[in-house]
């Protein structure tokens, strides 16, 4: 017959483990992204800057254009973004996720006349944060070449512009059920995720699409001190008790 104060001491220790490692310490959860609203601001350098929207539904794309056409039926140059949201995704936490399509709108411009540098801010609608509508933004480098050769970066006709960010670490909190999360802004991706780039180069003279990922974390739970102490007073029990009964 098993002695029952070491039975009652092992239970303990058990329920320090659970305590500990069980489903109360995982917090996290999937996030679930209900709808995301997107807009251009803070543009930096450029002429004749203008804002639009095109499209309809889950098609919507928000836009920002600059520059002055190098040719009298020519276009200006610009940005424009449509968001993966709606409708409604489910995010696993450390999991890189689409937050949308990047739009370059890469037409001939006059020299001077192109933007540095614009930020998209996306007011995103999340299930169960406070408050549930959160502000992200993320400022983008634009880097309109010359169309002359050499070329600066690789690819295009005759010459290929290039979009990076500011930040490429940038990063933003938000709260459900009193666990931190953090959306951070991994790059660029033409292939669904498999592969991020710091950078995006849009070949002239037309749109140039691409995936825009990021990645959603929560902190790991770190067991409070007064756990691990029932824990280690559990284990010494019953390591004490084991020897008694054998004694």
């Amino acid at each position: 017959m098993f002695n029952m104060n070491v039975l009652g001491v092992a239970s303990a220790a058990a329920l320090s483990l659970a305590a500990i490692f069980g489903p109360g310490a995982a917090s996290a959860a999937p996030v679930t992204i209900t709808a995301t609203a997107p807009s251009w601001s803070n543009v930096v350098g450029g002429t004749n800057i203008d804002f639009d929207t095109s499209g309809s539904g889950n098609n919507t794309v928000t836009q920002v254009f600059w520059g002055q056409p190098a040719s009298f039926f020519g276009d200006q140059s610009g940005l424009g973004f449509n968001p993966s949201n709606p409708p409604a995704a489910v995010v696993q936490t450390d999991t890189v996720f689409q937050l949308g399509t990047l739009i370059h709108y890469n037409e001939p411009i006059n020299g001077g006349t192109a933007a540095s540098s614009a930020r998209l801010n996306l007011s995103t609608t999340i299930a169960g944060a406070v408050p549930t509508t959160q502000m992200f933004s993320y400022q983008f480098l634009i880097d309109e070449t010359p169309n002359q050769t050499p070329c600066a970066y690789p690819g295009g006709s005759p010459c290929a512009d290039r979009i990076t960010f500011a930040n490429l670490t940038t990063s933003s909190a938000f709260m459900i059920g009193g666990v931190p999360y953090t959306i951070e802004l991994l790059g660029f991706s033409s292939n669904g995720g498999n592969t991020i780039n710091s950078f995006f180069n849009s070949n002239e003279g037309g749109s140039n699409s691409i995936g825009l990922y990021g990645r959603i974390t929560a902190p790991t739970p770190v067991p409070e001190p007064a756990t691990f102490a029932l824990l280690g007073a559990g284990l010494l029990g019953f390591a004490a008790a084991r020897r008694r009964r054998q004694n």
